[in-house]
């Protein structure tokens, strides 16, 4: 039998996947598995321009999908994989 969650989880998950929908930043992400990057490796990655690119990470960011370090002048990104373990789980409980 199929685990119940509460209204408020499945709302957030929700939310995360729709964040997760779009291409590009599930190709982000993906990436991110491999370890922390730079801006410059993410967007050489997705082959986008600067800005196209922060605005994608913005995204993930503020719906808890990377994390964000700051070393002098760059800035690196990881996943957080407590989030994507989470939603994870709970696709494993619907199905």
């Amino acid at each position: 039998m199929a685990k119940l969650h509460k209204t408020d989880t499945i709302a957030a998950a929700a939310k995360t996947l729709r964040t997760l929908a779009h291409p590009t930043r599930m190709k982000i992400v993906e990436f991110l598995g491999g370890g922390e990057k730079h801006v410059g490796a993410i967007q050489t990655h997705t082959k986008l321009i600067q800005a196209v690119t922060s605005q994608h990470l913005k995204l993930l960011l503020v719906n808890g999908l990377v994390n964000k370090r700051r070393d002098k002048n760059r800035i690196y990104y990881s996943q957080n994989t407590k989030v994507l373990k989470g939603i994870d789980r709970l696709i494993n409980d619907i199905s």
